[in-house]
């Protein structure tokens, strides 16, 4: 038998097909940072690439650069690498709204997909709004605008996301609630920890509006393939890491029952992301 064959690794769970070729999408991550954000956008980037659909990086959060570290823009010999991530030149706050006005710019016209990473960027497009109207840019150029919007257990951070929520012009038709289960504290269960939130009126009202949202189980062993640089992909695959060797069998059964567990959760929404 070949030795790359992993015994009982069984199929990849796999997107929902896109049917709508043609359509591109920007992806908007909202909520405070430390919610799983960044590495929720990398996922939905890996998503794409694995079932063959392009996508660019926005890069805004010049402190973590977690994208672009992920996504580098260029090789080691300084050639440039295709969908690598792009940044502003700086955070100031007009750096940023011109580079995120290039990358809209470039959308019309090479026609990829963009999911934008501000860590906390809500001045950025709050004067993005008043000064493009992005919901009616997106609108006119055929560009699917959704809102990704972080959430934890604590009621604070939910408060001021819906404050953000509620400014209708600031964001798209749609709007994905990921309620993380990799930041709940220890000791607490994941049904407990958000009833509140699942509860409150106005998350209530906001489904009731046309909102969607999925719990993101935890995967306990991210820290394992962050240390080895691998996705989430390439280790339910049994693929090998950047050194040669593979994931541990118990690493990639646990990546690929949480893939597995995603696109079960994400099926209502499929068509929304890239």
């Amino acid at each position: 038998m070949d030795g790359d064959v992993d015994v009982g690794a069984g199929p990849l769970p796999r997107s929902v097909p896109d049917s709508s070729p043609g359509r591109i999408d920007l992806i908007v991550r909202e909520g405070r940072g430390r919610l799983g954000g960044t590495m929720f956008l990398d996922l939905l980037i890996q998503r794409a690439r694995a079932n063959g659909r392009r996508v660019k990086p926005m890069d805004g959060d010049l402190k973590s650069r977690t994208l672009s570290t992920l996504y580098p823009s260029k090789d080691p010999r300084g050639r440039a690498i295709e969908d690598g991530a792009s940044s502003p030149v700086s955070d100031d706050i007009a750096h940023q709204k011109d580079w995120i006005q290039e990358q809209l710019n470039q959308m019309t016209e090479d026609r990829v997909s963009r999911i934008l990473d501000l860590s906390g960027g809500d001045r950025v497009m709050q004067e993005l709004v008043l000064d493009l109207m992005l919901k009616d840019f997106c609108g006119d150029f055929g560009i699917g605008l959704t809102n990704i919007v972080m959430l934890g257990p604590d009621v604070e951070d939910f408060n001021h996301a819906m404050e953000r929520f509620k400014a209708e012009d600031s964001r798209g038709d749609r709007v994905i609630f990921v309620l993380n289960e990799g930041v709940i504290r220890q000791g607490q269960t994941t049904e407990g920890a958000f009833t509140t939130i699942i509860k409150h009126p106005d998350f209530v009202a906001a489904l009731k509006g046309g909102a969607q949202y999925i719990l993101l189980r935890r995967l306990s062993c991210m820290h394992v393939l962050r240390e080895r640089g691998i996705g989430f992909y390439d280790a339910a695959a049994g693929r090998p890491d950047r050194s040669g060797a593979k994931v541990p069998p118990t690493v990639q059964h646990m990546t690929k029952v949480w893939l597995g567990a995603f696109e079960r959760s994400s099926e209502d929404i499929a068509e929304w992301l890239p």
